[in-house]
């Protein structure tokens, strides 16, 4: 058996255990919604960073029984979007959730107080929205587990091809 074989997959796995932790700290995720108090017919924007280059993201504010969709948004190449975006004009008064639906949902409260002549805050109605999935810490942990175990099982299977491989000649 030839030790510059073993040298690749070994490496490989080394390198896969190694920077586990640190792509797991990288995924910090920060959404902001400026302002956080907002008069409907008002602008705010939304800021997402820590997400997924370059995709899709599609925005919608929900709440009070309502769902207000607005356009589609595309991360930049360092994984964040700014949009802005009008709260319409006849939206009832209320707290609002916004939400950047992509790989995850990540959300943003603001709070929308009725134009005057508009629609007075009302109870919230019973919703049908669906839950949003986030990737917990623990998912994350577990695929970079998953990818040092599939590393360590290449290894060995580099091994055991080298072993019969010396012996083959003989």
């Amino acid at each position: 058996m030839r030790k510059s074989a073993l040298l690749g997959p070994l490496a490989a796995t080394l390198l896969v255990a190694v920077l586990a932790p640190s792509v797991l700290a990288h995924g910090i995720v920060s959404v902001t919604v400026d302002p956080r108090t907002v008069t409907a017919g008002e602008e705010v924007t939304i800021s997402v960073s820590g997400v997924e280059p370059d995709q899709d993201r599609v925005i919608v504010l929900i709440g009070q029984g309502i769902v207000v969709p607005f356009p589609t948004v595309r991360t930049d190449g360092g994984g964040s979007f700014t949009a802005k975006l009008t709260i319409p004009s006849r939206l009832p008064g209320g707290t609002y959730r916004f939400e950047a639906i992509g790989d995850e949902t990540l959300t943003g409260d603001v709070d929308v107080m009725a134009a005057a002549g508009g629609i007075a805050a009302q109870a919230p109605a019973e919703q049908s929205v669906p839950e949003s999935r986030t990737r917990g810490g623990l998912e994350t942990a577990a695929m970079a587990a998953l990818a040092v175990l599939v590393g360590l099982i290449g290894l060995a299977i580099v091994v055991r091809a080298e072993r019969f491989r010396g012996h083959a000649g003989t």
